[in-house]
This record gives structure tokens, sequence and C-alpha cells, in this order.
């Protein structure tokens, strides 16, 4: 799989990215990851990619021809035109990015993710992406974090990245094909401070402890995230 950052902000992502499992699975080559600055694509030598907004407002526009001779680029270096693509632009007004964007994004050859900067990007730009993408109810500074939250997501479901690829079978919404928080864990020591570890964890029955590990899942869901229950189940 490869992934493709374009921001104008290069250092913001590039630090993220040499850090634990992200690294290592560059260096597994489970995935190739680049970063992409926009300001090699500016109108003129100043680096110019953005201009005041048509009818007036605050802050500025990232333009519309910058973004698409971005785009353009990276198409023109596809060796396998048979290669799943798809292009995100991160935005507050998106579809939120959950778990099962992540599964599906994973399973993409080519994932082109374009950060979002200043005060908007040209609405033209929507005719060359394929899906606006949002982490959240809230607006940041710019879409460097955002893009760097969906690699993340991403590339741990990668076969092979992590250690034990159960890890992405049964954790926070997907327990048992359900959309439940995960179960409580616990590890040494047995006791602290009055504070005991649930016998049932101690016992070896694995049918009781899935057991238990299901009714607290849907137990801690109910308590806090009640919304993602699905009530017709």
């Amino acid at each position: 799989m490869k992934i493709s950052v374009v921001t104008l902000f290069p250092k913001m992502v590039s630090g993220f990215f040499e850090e634990s499992i992200i690294k290592r699975a560059v260096e597994k080559k489970l995935v190739e990851l680049e970063i992409i600055n926009l300001r090699d694509f500016a109108i003129d030598e100043y680096g110019t990619v953005d201009d005041r907004p048509y009818g007036g407002g605050a802050g500025m526009v990232i333009r519309v021809d910058v973004v698409h001779k971005a785009i353009s680029n990276l198409k023109s270096k596809i060796s396998n035109p048979k290669l799943k693509t798809k292009i995100l632009l991160t935005s507050p007004r998106g579809k939120l990015f959950d778990q099962g964007k992540a599964r599906e994004y994973s399973k993409i050859g080519h994932l082109i993710i374009i950060a979002g900067h200043y005060e908007a990007v040209d609405e033209r730009v929507n005719a060359y992406i394929d899906e606006e993408i949002s982490i959240g109810d809230f607006v940041l500074t710019g879409g460097e974090i955002p893009a760097s939250a969906i690699v993340d997501a991403v590339v741990r479901l990668i076969p092979g990245v992590l250690k034990k690829e159960e890890a992405t079978t049964s954790e926070s919404f997907d327990i048992g094909g359900r959309k439940l928080l995960e179960y409580p864990h616990y590890t040494r020591p047995e006791e602290f401070n009055g504070l005991k570890v649930p016998p049932v964890l101690l016992g070896g029955n694995h049918k009781e402890i899935e057991k238990w590990r299901l009714d607290r899942a849907v137990e801690l869901t109910e308590k806090k995230r009640p919304e993602l229950i699905d009530r017709k189940k």
C-alpha cells in the first residue's frame, strides 16, 4: 500500500511517520509513505498557493489550480493503472472518519490525502477528489493532524504491521462484529490499594472470560457512548 500526504507543512507530519509502529511498517516495506509539499506546485517563485476569497471574508483560500497540479502529478506517477486509488480532502464538513472508514481505506492500493489549510480550499477542488473526511466536529488550524490520524489508523490495519493479527479484530468499535467500546483490561499486581482483578480473569475459563468481556463491552458502551448501541439487534 502507498499513502501520499499533500501538505503545506511537511514537518508537521514527517516526524509522526518516523516513530513507533508506522516507522516499522515502512522499514518492513508493508507501506510506502510520501509527503508532498504543496508549495512545489505554487503559481510563482514566491511559493504562492492561496489567494483572497471572492466575495470578501477573513482568511485565505487555497487555489484549485495548485491542488489540481499536485493531484495530476501524483496520478502521472502511478505505474499500475489497475491500482485502486482514493483521494481524500481533510475538512471539518467531511464525512466522519471512523473504524469502518479505516478498514475501507486499508484495502486501497494508493491513498492520497490532501491536508486542507487556511480559511478553506477552493470549492472546485471537489471535482478532483473522491471524498471529504473529518475527524470530529471541531475546527483545527490545518489538516495535518487529521491526515496523520488517518494514516495511523489505516496503517495499523495492514496485515503484518502489528505483531499479533488479533490485535485489530477485537478492539473498540469492533467487538464481536459490533460497534462497542473495548472491555476493561488488567495486569499485575493482582491487588492494588484494595482494588482487585475480577476473579473470572484469573480462572482460565476462556469461554467465561469471553462472555465477561462482551458483557463489560456492552455495559461500558451503554454508559459512555450509548449512541453506538444498535437497538435493532
